[in-house]
């Protein structure tokens, strides 16, 4: 398990792929035709749990679909061909920074009619999507079965729009009876771009459903020759009999008996003896469900699946008494599938109701109702607190997070950013959760956070820290906090500034970071020296003068670390020093530098002073002073604390030696003296 931080995202170079209903790519699709836009590692992933849009032609264009990476990056996002002109497009994909560079996609037209049966006469509403633009449509009905096919023209000729779109509403022409058939309307412009369309052009018997258990009823409907009678048979039985209307419209109901088995059934209407139309009903099994898990808190999502249902049916489902989901409510939620099976991946969350042992049960609209006998027990939801140890954070700073719950189970974590980004997020197991003192807390160090901080350039504001059950469908508890921007030294200052801060002193921590005391009118705040804009302006016996843009502050030399300050004697001359530092250059006396012989080595001696240590050549010594020649100058220091510590016979020699040399010269003008005035 791994968690990814969401900062920028980009696309690789390699392209994604459009599939239709699977991995295999394909070229081109009509318009409406629904197609799935995959990244992946070797197909354009992009950076985890990015959010990803799909485009056409470009990142102005319109927007096809939106979605999010996982944590590996891959993506599938389902799309529909859009309305526009027919020939080629490029489906471009971003992720919020980079696009994709595009993939060729055709696209080719489509046709459609407001009805699947009709009769000569009839009005007919016909749709054309993804034609050339302004171009004229020949529309044509060609017939597919009969022996002599037969062909015709129909007199409206509409022209498609600038998207390549048209919809216009045309009457079936006449046709014989004998020329009835499944016919194929073709929609075709100037540039020869052709869809077509069946429309079954014939009389009609059809079932409303055409499959489900006994004991439902199904409605028995058409239209055939008007103005005549008809009788309609169930498996050979007589159900109904009647006269249809001046269109040829009949209806009648049937309930299932319940001594039928599963199987197909002919329902057949007759009329004028020899003429006849027939449909299937298929009785299926008594419908049963099950469920994925059988037992959960609220927000659970549950997989549900299903059989022997009414075809093409609307369905409700039941938790106990309580309606949870239907197709009325939710068009997605179904209907049934032809054979009467609920939809594949049909899911559905626990509604939050009193804990305990629920049926599950489904009714279709025509009432088909599932088997008893499954149940599903609701657990106590457990009470979950997130949050973060602060409220507020800086750039670059590293949360600090803490979860509690009265029980383990199966979480997800996430942090979204002001702008509804997820920039952290990480499914936790059960067993992540750590029963410590009665309460489980979530084992942090198991979760890669450690190295994730809130980076340079987060978006400054209101963030949230969310728990949600482990589908993502309910929030179990929710943490604020904020996030600032690191201040600068301007800020220091205006805020000092408002509180009439004045400087008070100066301390070095254990880091060698100079830390000033700032006395204000709500106390005394501690701010990096740095901050204030410090200047040295001298020395004084054991004192460093430092001026800041609060006032001055005089410190004792023996509490401020020297080389934080970088200090340094760049120069001595006579009885001044030049001191040079990284906040300012001054000159003092020597006599301030307090400066000490520590050890002699040959004539090499020493030298410490309260600011830096020298080393020099000792080059002549009187009483307890020697005088010492260092790179910078020549200075005078105290061999006090030399005696008994360092041999220093090298310097005394060439003391003695020198004496003596001084006394042999002395004699020697002595005894000249002495000569000439003999």
């Amino acid at each position: 398990m791994a968690a990814i931080p969401m900062v920028s995202a980009e696309i690789t170079s390699n392209p994604f792929i459009v599939t239709k209903g699977g991995t295999t790519a394909v070229a081109g699709g009509a318009v409406g035709t629904q197609v799935d836009v995959v990244g992946n590692a070797t197909s354009g992933a992009a950076d985890p749990f990015a959010t990803v849009r799909v485009y056409l032609d470009a990142l102005s264009g319109q927007v096809l679909g939106t979605g999010n990476a996982n944590n590996v990056g891959a993506y599938r996002i389902t799309i529909k061909v859009p309305e526009t002109v027919a020939g080629d497009h490029y489906i471009i994909v971003n992720d919020g920074e980079t696009e994709s560079g595009g993939t060729l996609f055709a696209v080719s037209p489509t046709i459609s009619t407001s009805v699947s049966l009709a009769l000569p006469g009839d009005s007919v509403t016909v749709t054309g999507k993804g034609y050339a633009a302004n171009d004229a449509i020949t529309l044509t009905l060609n017939s597919t079965t009969l022996t002599t096919s037969y062909s015709t023209t129909l007199t409206v000729t509409p022209t498609s729009n600038v998207n390549g779109s048209f919809q216009v509403s045309v009457t079936v022409p006449t046709i014989a009876f004998a020329d009835f058939d499944v016919y194929n309307l073709n929609g075709t412009d100037e540039d020869m771009n052709v869809a077509f369309t069946p429309i079954n052009i014939d009389y009609y018997i059809k079932l409303t459903p055409a499959a489900g258990p006994t004991g439902i009823t199904t409605t028995i409907s058409g239209r055939i020759k008007p103005n005549v009678a008809y009788a309609i048979t169930f498996n050979s039985a007589s159900i109904a009999s009647g006269t249809t209307t001046v269109d040829g419209s009949y209806s009648a109901t049937y309930t299932i008996p319940g001594v039928l088995s599963p199987a197909g059934y002919p329902v057949v209407i007759t009329w004028e003896t020899t003429n006849t139309r027939t449909a299937t009903f298929t009785v299926t099994v008594p419908p049963t469900i099950a469920l994925g898990v059988s037992n959960g808190i609220s927000g659970t999502v549950v997989t549900i699946t299903g059989s022997g249902f009414s075809g093409k049916a609307n369905f409700t489902l039941y938790f106990g008494t309580t309606v949870v989901n239907s197709t009325t409510m939710n068009a997605a939620f179904g209907p049934t599938t032809t054979g009467g099976a609920l939809p594949a991946g049909l899911t559905f969350v626990v509604p939050t109701i009193t804990p305990g042992v629920y049926p599950v049960s489904v009714v279709d609209q025509y009432g088909a109702t599932s088997a008893s006998g499954v149940f599903f027990i609701l657990d106590a939801t457990p009470v979950f607190m997130v949050e973060t140890r602060a409220t507020q954070y800086m750039r670059m700073d590293f949360l600090s997070l803490k979860s509690l719950s009265t029980s383990a189970t199966d979480v997800i974590l996430r942090i979204v950013d002001p702008t509804g980004l997820i920039w952290y997020q990480e499914a936790v197991t059960a067993g992540e959760w750590q029963l410590i003192s009665g309460a489980y807390q979530i084992a942090y160090d198991t979760l890669d956070l450690t190295w994730w901080p809130i980076t340079s350039d987060a978006p400054l504001g209101t963030w949230n820290f969310t728990c949600w059950n482990s589908g993502a469908t309910t929030i179990l508890d929710t943490n604020v906090f904020t996030v600032v921007a690191k201040p600068t030294q301007q800020d220091v200052l205006d805020a000092l500034d408002v509180l009439e801060g004045t400087i008070t002193g100066l301390i070095t921590t254990s880091e060698g970071k100079i830390i000033a005391a700032v006395n204000t009118k709500t106390g005394t705040i501690m701010t990096d020296l740095s901050a204030l804009m410090p200047k040295l302006q001298g020395i004084e016996d054991t004192a460093v003068i430092i001026a800041t843009m609060l006032g001055e502050v005089q410190v004792d030399i023996a509490d401020l670390d020297m080389g934080t300050l970088g200090v340094d004697i760049t120069a001595i001359k006579g009885d001044v020093a030049t001191i040079k530092t990284n906040i300012g250059t001054v000159n003092t006396a020597v006599s301030n530098l307090d400066a000490k012989v520590t050890s002699v080595s040959g004539d090499v001696a020493t030298v410490k002073t309260n600011l830096v240590t020298l080393q020099g050549t000792v080059t002549a010594i009187d009483g307890k002073v020697a005088t010492i020649n260092t790179g910078v100058g020549t200075l005078q220091a105290d061999v006090t604390d030399v005696k008994g510590k360092t041999d220093m016979t090298p310097i005394w020699i060439a003391v003695v030696l020198s004496l003596v040399a001084a006394i042999a010269a002395i004699f020697a003008v002595i005894t000249i003296r002495q000569k000439i005035a003999g």
